[in-house]
């Protein structure tokens, strides 16, 4: 282990070599897409929507890329820290999920709080419908919990966090039940299967990671990979949310590709898949996003318009890790 973070750090204390900028400049060209090289040089945020990438009417995909001045080992390990970092919503949090018979204590504080009372009326009255992604299953435990008079702001998140996780650490997104408000199938589980999952080099060039994570849990864990599981409660579009997320790690000599797949409870979209590639780049680093979401709200006659709101809510959601590297390394 120790040789291993020497080598690390012999590689990346000198930054991009001839061969390395190829490997960007071709993943550049590949996209299919105007990219603006330009205010990537200049180190701007540049974002793309990725229609090209949109494989089901109920899939929005973009990407993102960020070219930072900066030292590979230096930008990677901002990276890191800011993946799984939350907003500044003051009950935000995130747990990582640990497997093992203990596996609830994961979830002991994933409940609504009191002041949270705009989520808890809204899960009073809750019938069905599309404010929720619940399975009909779901909405059959919570019905239950009503009628039984339980604490159901304390009680059903935490346990219907629980079941899926140990639903997809099982089966994987087939362990995920389709949502109720869904009216085109089973739409989560059908964009990830569906999704060409964004960067053409996934699929290259971390093959291994590539399989995994469209077949988990059907193949064996591979011991290069990192693998993380995390709970997490956050505020998005001024709602507070609840969110399962699989993350994914493969470091190679000079490039780290983090690949993740989050499942949405309270949220205007069902769920997403992003893949973040870390590399060295001429006189600093590339860092590459390519996301995929899915929900039923953008399919149907009207998804044009409606694929332009769920692009933004998206975008929303991604921005604050690339705002937050280049508030870091520009000076």
């Amino acid at each position: 282990m120790k040789f291993f973070y020497i080598s690390l750090l012999l590689c990346t204390i000198a930054f991009a070599d001839a061969k390395q900028d190829k490997f960007v400049d071709n993943i550049l060209h590949s996209s299919g897409v105007k990219i603006d090289l330009k205010a990537l040089q200049d180190s701007k945020i540049v974002s793309i929507a990725r229609e090209d990438q949109e494989q089901t009417d109920s899939s929005i995909a973009l990407s993102m890329a960020l070219y930072l001045k900066a030292p590979y080992k230096d930008v990677l390990t901002q990276l890191e820290q800011s993946s799984n970092r939350v907003s500044n919503y003051k009950h935000a949090f995130s747990h990582e999920i640990k497997k093992g018979p203990n596996i609830e204590n994961s979830f002991k504080d994933a409940y609504l709080l009191p002041d949270e009372n705009d989520e808890i009326k809204r899960l009073k009255n809750y019938n069905g419908g599309g404010e929720l992604n619940l399975s009909k299953n779901e909405i059959e435990l919570l019905k239950k919990l009503k009628k039984q008079n339980k604490d159901i702001a304390k009680l059903f998140f935490k346990q219907i966090l629980i079941q899926r996780t140990k639903a997809y650490m099982q089966n994987g997104i087939h362990g995920i039940s389709p949502y109720a408000h869904c009216n085109h199938g089973d739409t989560l589980k059908d964009g990830f299967e569906k999704s060409s999952v964004g960067m053409r080099v996934f699929k290259k060039d971390f093959s291994d990671m590539y399989n995994y994570y469209i077949n988990y849990p059907k193949i064996q864990p591979i011991k290069k990979l990192n693998e993380h599981f995390f709970v997490i409660e956050d505020k998005i579009d001024n709602r507070v949310a609840f969110i399962l997320k699989h993350q994914i790690i493969e470091q190679k000599q000079n490039t780290t590709l983090i690949a993740e797949r989050e499942f949405y409870i309270s949220n205007s979209l069902d769920g997403i898949q992003t893949q973040i590639l870390c590399t060295p780049y001429k006189d600093g680093t590339f860092i590459a996003l390519s996301a995929q979401s899915y929900t039923d709200r953008v399919a149907g006659f009207s998804r044009r318009i409606a694929v332009k709101f769920g692009r933004k809510a998206m975008e929303a959601q991604i921005l604050p890790l690339f705002e937050s590297l280049q508030k870091k390394f520009n000076h």
